[in-house]
C-alpha cells in the first residue's frame, strides 16, 4: 500500500499486519504522523513466519514476500526493515542505489527462542541477523538489552520502546467495585507458559480475596491449576478485547521466564498497555523495564511498576496491592504518568522520525498532529487508576 506526499519515499518493510504487536506498536502507531509529515509511504507486510505455521505455508509466505520486496523495493530514499531478515544482497543492493537502511528489532533473534526450535535453526538466523546489524545504517532496538547486543554489531543504534495511542487510553478506567479487584493477564499462545510460574501464588492470594477474579485476555484459554481456573474470567484476545480488559483490570501481572530470549525481549506490550491505563503491574525484571522505571524515578515518577524475581515477590505485591484500594489507586496514577511522559506515540514520534529517516528529514522534528487529527498534542494530566 503506498500514500501520496511530497517528502521523503519511505519503505516500510513490516514484520507482520497491523494485527501483530511488534508492528502495531513499532510502525502502524507512527503512519498517521510520517502521512501528516509528508513522507512518501510504501508499506509491504510479511504475513507468515508465526510458530506452528505449517512449514509448506511458511514457505509460500516467504515466497509472495520476497517476490514483492523484489518488485516493489526500488526508489526509495529510505528503507526500514521491521524485525525480518531480507536477503542480504538485496540490502546491499538498497544502499547502492543510495537508500539509507534502517533495521528495527524487538526480540532476541541472538538468542535460542524458547518454543522448541533445532540449535542448527537458532545458529543460522543468529548468523544472518548479525550480518543485518551490521549492514544497516542505523538500527533502532525495543529495550537497553537488545541495544547492548546490537552495538556490538552495527555502527548506529538507538532505543525505541514500543508506541502506545493517546486516544486509545484518554478515557482512563471504568469505575469498579474496588472490594471486588481484578488481576489481569495479557498475553499469546506462547507467552502462557509463564502463567505457570505464578499459578499457586495468584490462586493462594485469591483465595484470601472471595470477590477477587483472574481476568485471562489470551488465546486460546489458557491451562491452568483448578483453583486458579475456578477464579478465572477469559476474554478472546483481539484489539477490542484488549482495550477493554485493561479498562477493567485494578492489577495487572506479567511474568517471564529466566532464559535470555524472555529476559533481553524488548518492549513487554502488555505491561506498558496496562501502565497506560493507570493500572499498576507487578512483573518480572527484563525487556528494558527497569531501565524505564529508573528514567521514570528520575523524572520523579515512581510506583507504577513493582518488580518480582521468586514467589515470596510476588505473593507480597499482589496481597500489598489487592488489600489497599488506595495503594492502588496512588500508584495506578504513578503508571499513567509514565506513560504519558514517555510511551505515547506523539511524545515518539520526534524520536522516531530523527532515528529512520535520518538525513532525509529536510528541517525540523516533523509536524505535531493536532488534537482535531490524532489526539492532544500534551498529556491531558488524567491519571486514570481506581
Amino acid at each position: 500500500m503506498r500514500s501520496q506526499g511530497t517528502g521523503p519515499r519511505l519503505l516500510v518493510v513490516a514484520g507482520g499486519p497491523r494485527s501483530t504487536a511488534s508492528s502495531r506498536h513499532r510502525l502502524w502507531h507512527y503512519r498517521p504522523f510520517l502521512e501528516a509529515d509528508g513522507v512518501r509511504l510504501t508499506w509491504i507486510e510479511y504475513g507468515g513466519g508465526r510458530p506452528g505455521a505449517p512449514p509448506l505455508t511458511a514457505l509460500r509466505h516467504r515466497a509472495r514476500f520476497l517476490r514483492r520486496l523484489l518488485l516493489e523495493s526500488w526508489g526509495h530514499d529510505v528503507v526500514l526493515v521491521q524485525k525480518v531478515l531480507p536477503p542480504l544482497a538485496l540490502v546491499r543492493a538498497w544502499q547502492r542505489l543510495g537508500a539509507r537502511v534502517v533495521y528495527d528489532f524487538d526480540d532476541a533473534l541472538h538468542e535460542h527462542f524458547s518454543w522448541g526450535e533445532s540449535a542448527a535453526v537458532a545458529a543460522s538466523r543468529k548468523r544472518r541477523f548479525d550480518r543485518m546489524l551490521a549492514a544497516a545504517d542505523h538500527v533502532v532496538a525495543g529495550s537497553p538489552p537488545l541495544a547492548a547486543y546490537a552495538r556490538e554489531k552495527a555502527r548506529d543504534v538507538s532505543i525505541l520502546y514500543p508506541a502506545l495511542e493517546r486516544d486509545r487510553f484518554a478515557d482512563g478506567q471504568a469505575e469498579g467495585d474496588p472490594e471486588a479487584p481484578v488481576v489481569g493477564w495479557i498475553g499469546n499462545r506462547a507467552s502462557q507458559a509463564y502463567l505457570g510460574r505464578i499459578d499457586a501464588v495468584l490462586a493462594r492470594v485469591l483465595a484470601d480475596h472471595p470477590r477477587a477474579r483472574f481476568l485471562a485476555c489470551t488465546a486460546p484459554r489458557p491451562g491452568l491449576s483448578p483453583e486458579l481456573d475456578a477464579r478465572t474470567d477469559f476474554a478472546p484476545w483481539s484489539e477490542t478485547a484488549e482495550r477493554d480488559a485493561v479498562a477493567s483490570f485494578d492489577v495487572a501481572v506479567s511474568p517471564l521466564g529466566d532464559e535470555p530470549w524472555s529476559r533481553s525481549r524488548g518492549g513487554r506490550v502488555s505491561v506498558l498497555l496496562s501502565l497506560a491505563g493507570g493500572v499498576p503491574v507487578v512483573a518480572s525484571p527484563g525487556g528494558g523495564l527497569e531501565e524505564l522505571d529508573a528514567a521514570a524515578r528520575a523524572d520523579g515518577i515512581e510506583g507504577g511498576l513493582l518488580f518480582a524475581s521468586n514467589a515470596g515477590a510476588w505473593e507480597a505485591h499482589l496481597r500489598r496491592l489487592l488489600g489497599s484500594p488506595a495503594e492502588r489507586e496512588r500508584r495506578g496514577r504513578a503508571a499513567r504518568a509514565l506513560v504519558e511522559s514517555r510511551l505515547l506515540a506523539d511524545v515518539q514520534y520526534p524520536s522516531f522520525r530523527r532515528a529512520v529517516l535520518g538525513d532525509a528529514v529536510s528541517g525540523g522534528e516533523g509536524r505535531r498532529v493536532s488534537s482535531g487529527e490524532h489526539g492532544p498534542e500534551r498529556p491531558a494530566g488524567r491519571a486514570g487508576g481506581r
